[in-house]
């Protein structure tokens, strides 16, 4: 027996949820415990290599140099080769890269591999991003691409938690704690790399574990949505390339991202400087200040859903990342501290939902993977 179209749709986008969410989910906090373990690396890296704040803070930021560029030109190969295929290929060279990062001894190392490794992971988010696009209805977008994004301060907390114990078998079979922490925080994304392949699919009407009415459905209402995309003048390439939007769009991206890494690179130092806590008390910190900005991430991107409103629900939260960053610079209260930082981070999580709906609604085809 069929089923009504409204209560068909909503069981298959459910669904979909189902079937792919919680697994892009987790690739993604394997993706991201390679690239940001780097802030918990180092409270004993730089004693251990003799890094200056200079050295270090340009080996962690010359990760963007790698990832920056080779974004877009990755993207466009998932447009033209598939997720399914794409996708496993990015998250086993971020894995083996994030464990290769033991291996630095030197500041020149320090840096070809924080280079190589945002390379590597120049494709993942970008490529997910576009990926959501493909399979969710733009009025979705919002709450999902935050319950995706959830996926950042859930690594938080997982670095976090993981930092402690892998800290403490600094010495053990020769290797530094920081050794430990980069080698085993490499391995789940070559893990879920291998499953990706198998476990992904390129697009709805390829969808062979949805039931052919779910499928119809679902192929009918993203075709219909894509023949006329509200409020997108975009067609190709060269249109995107020529929007001004995006750039506008790009430059408020580069700030918040500036923020997120100055936060993730820099944050356990502040709070050992301001508290005077132990490496341990310090990495647990910081993945209970990451964990606190879980809820009011996916409260925000439902809200923005609801009330079909992006902008306030990213202009909000981006004024209390700034006003977390002035209190944290004017105190040194251990305490206010922390209580900063989880302001910023709330911040920093909170907009990304409503923010990463914005490029979609606007681009189509291989502009939206470029875009």
């Amino acid at each position: 027996m069929s089923q009504p179209p409204d209560a068909l749709g909503a069981h298959t986008l459910a669904s979909v949820k189902r079937r792919l969410l919680p697994f892009l989910f987790l690739m993604y906090v394997a993706e991201l415990l390679t690239r940001g373990n780097v802030g918990l690396a180092g409270l004993q890296m730089r004693e251990d290599l003799g890094f200056s704040a200079t050295v270090f803070g340009l080996g962690a930021g010359v990760f963007l140099f790698g990832y920056s560029p080779f974004a877009v030109p990755s993207n466009l190969i998932v447009a033209r080769v598939g997720a399914r295929r794409w996708i496993p290929v990015v998250l086993i060279g971020s894995g083996v890269l994030g464990s290769a990062m033991m291996l630095v001894r030197s500041p020149l190392s320090f840096y070809l591999m924080r280079f190589l490794l945002g390379v590597a992971e120049a494709g993942f988010f970008p490529a997910v991003i576009y990926y959501l696009g493909a399979w969710m209805p733009a009025e979705q977008r919002a709450r999902v691409t935050a319950q995706f994004m959830t996926a950042i301060p859930v690594a938080g907390v997982v670095s976090g938690a993981l930092a402690a114990p892998l800290l403490g078998l600094d010495g053990r079979l020769g290797l530094a704690g920081w050794q430990w922490l980069f080698l085993v925080e490499g391995l789940p994304a070559v893990a879920l790399g291998l499953v990706a392949y198998s476990r992904l699919t390129d697009e709805p009407a390829q969808a062979r574990w949805l039931p052919p009415d779910e499928r119809a459905w679902l192929v009918e209402r993203l075709g219909r949505e894509r023949a006329a995309p509200p409020g997108a003048p975009s067609r190709g390439l060269r249109d995107t390339f020529a929007d001004p939007a995006l750039y506008w769009l790009g430059l408020l991206n580069f700030l918040v991202m500036a923020s997120a890494y100055a936060k993730g690179v820099w944050s356990p130092q502040v709070i050992k400087a301001a508290s005077h806590l132990g490496d341990s008390q310090v990495s647990l910190l910081t993945g209970l200040i990451a964990g606190a900005s879980v809820i009011a991430m996916l409260a925000n991107g439902a809200h923005s859903d609801l009330r079909q409103e992006r902008r306030l629900h990213i202009a909000v939260p981006a004024m209390l990342m700034a006003l977390g960053w002035f209190l944290c610079a004017g105190t040194d209260s251990g305490a206010v501290t922390v209580f900063a930082l989880t302001m910023v981070a709330v911040g920093i999580n909170s907009q990304y939902g409503p923010f990463w709906t914005l490029p979609a609604a606007r681009l189509s085809g291989r502009a939206r993977a470029a875009g």
